[in-house]
Formats: structure tokens, sequence, C-alpha cells
């Protein structure tokens, strides 16, 4: 198209290791999305809503973005998925992470009702349900 010349232009020179980290960022980027479109990911971690978008990098699980808010105020690190860019680390630590490996940490020891979570935009149940999960360890 039109715009390879410029293109071509400016990268001549230092071309090689730029295309290469972008091709992997973006492979990483598409895993990210494949991990966020998993089963047990398609839903918030921390309350009965199916927002996704969040992702606490502390625990890597996949909220929504009520459950973000409130992950900030306990000054855990939140990325949005969209909007924000993980590393790779983060991304391979999303891979071996996610909401179902989260839920057999954090919810091993919890009965059927405690591991319930909270209904959605509840956000006194939603803020003691993460305290009690997260900082207690029930």
């Amino acid at each position: 198209g039109p715009f390879t010349s410029v293109v071509s232009g400016e990268v001549t020179g230092c071309g090689a290791p730029m295309a290469t980290s972008k091709k992997i960022e973006e492979k990483y980027q598409k895993m990210l999305k494949e991990i966020q479109k998993r089963p047990e990911n398609r839903h918030c971690f921390d309350c009965s809503g199916r927002g996704n978008q969040y992702v606490v990098l502390n625990y890597g699980v996949f909220v929504c973005t009520t459950c973000s808010g409130i992950h900030r105020e306990e000054q855990h690190k939140i990325k949005s998925v969209g909007m924000s860019t993980f590393s790779t680390e983060e991304i391979k630590a999303l891979e071996r992470g996610g909401n179902g490996t989260a839920k057999s940490i954090w919810l091993a020891k919890a009965t059927q009702s405690e591991g319930q979570p909270p209904p959605e935009g509840d956000i006194p149940k939603i803020r003691a349900h993460i305290k009690a999960k997260y900082t207690q360890k029930r």
C-alpha cells in the first residue's frame, strides 16, 4: 500500500530486533485474549458479574470493573485487558494462573456457601469477600 515506502524508510538500519519484539508482543496480546476467553475466566472472580475486562496482577485473576476498583483500594495492581499493555511475564503468569487456578488456591478451604461470589454491584459484600479471600486467605 501507500505506506510501505514510509515504513521501510524509517525502519532501515535497526529493523530486525524491533520487528521481532513487535511480533512477540502481538503473539502475547493474542494469547491474553485467548486466556480471557477460557470458560473459567469468562466472568468475574470476585462477584457474580460477567465482567472480566480487568486483571488483578497480584493474583492472576480476571475481574469486573466494580471489583477492579475495590482491588485498587486494597493497593493491588490492576490492568485493563483492552487498554493496558501487559508484559510477556504478566501474560505467562496469567497463562499458568487465571480464575480456575486461583479458585483452588484462594478458595481451597472455603465451604460451598463461602465460595459463592457475592452478587454483582453489592460493594460492601464484595469488599468483605475480597478482604476475607486474599487477606485472611480463607
